[in-house]
C-alpha cells in the first residue's frame, strides 16, 4: 500500500486494478465493477483527507463500490419489475485461470463471495476484512469457513 504522503495518485496507482477485480468477482459483473469502482474512487478522491487517514482506504473503496454495484442491481429489477437477467460469465474477470473457479465463486451468496475474495485474491487479513466490511471478525471467519466448504464441494476437492 502507498504511503499517505504518495498522495491519492499514489493510491489510485497502486490499488485501483486490485480493488477493481475483487469487486468484479464479488458482482459477478465486470462492466458494473467498472463502473462502481471509479465513482468509489471518485468519491474517495472527494474525500481523501478523511480517507487516507484510515487503516485501509483500500477496504473503504471495495465497500463502496459493492455496495453502490448491489444498489444499482436492485434498483434495475425494481425497475423492470422481472427477474435481473444473469450477470456476465466472472470467467471474465482477469485473473480467473479455471472457468470452474469462476462459476463456483458466482454462485456463492455475495457476503461469503466478498470474503472469500479478499482473503485469496487480495490476500487481505481477517483484520482488514472485517474492518472494510463493517462487521465482526468472527464473522469473517465464519463466512471465510462456509464458502471455503462450499467451494470444495462444488469443485470437488478431495479430503
Amino acid at each position: 500500500m502507498p504511503a499517505v504522503g504518495d498522495g491519492f495518485e499514489g493510491f489510485y496507482e497502486a490499488e485501483r486494478s486490485s480493488v477493481l477485480r475483487a469487486v468484479a468477482f464479488s458482482l459477478g459483473d465486470v462492466d458494473l465493477a467498472a463502473e462502481t469502482t471509479d465513482e468509489a474512487l471518485a468519491r474517495a478522491y472527494e474525500r481523501w483527507s478523511e480517507v487516507c487517514q484510515m487503516g485501509n482506504p483500500a477496504g473503504w473503496v471495495f465497500r463502496v463500490a459493492v455496495n453502490l454495484g448491489y444498489n444499482r442491481t436492485r434498483r434495475r429489477a425494481l425497475e423492470r419489475r422481472r427477474p435481473v437477467p444473469p450477470a456476465r460469465d466472472p470467467v471474465d474477470v482477469e485473473g480467473v485461470a479455471d472457468p470452474a473457479i469462476g462459476r463456483a465463486l458466482a454462485s456463492l451468496p455475495r457476503d461469503q463471495r466478498a470474503v472469500v475474495v479478499l482473503r485469496f485474491h487480495l490476500d487481505w487479513s481477517v483484520e482488514a476484512i472485517a474492518e472494510a466490511l463493517g462487521c465482526q471478525q468472527g464473522t469473517v471467519k465464519s463466512r471465510l469457513h462456509r464458502g471455503l466448504q462450499r467451494l470444495e464441494r462444488m469443485l470437488e476437492v478431495p479430503a
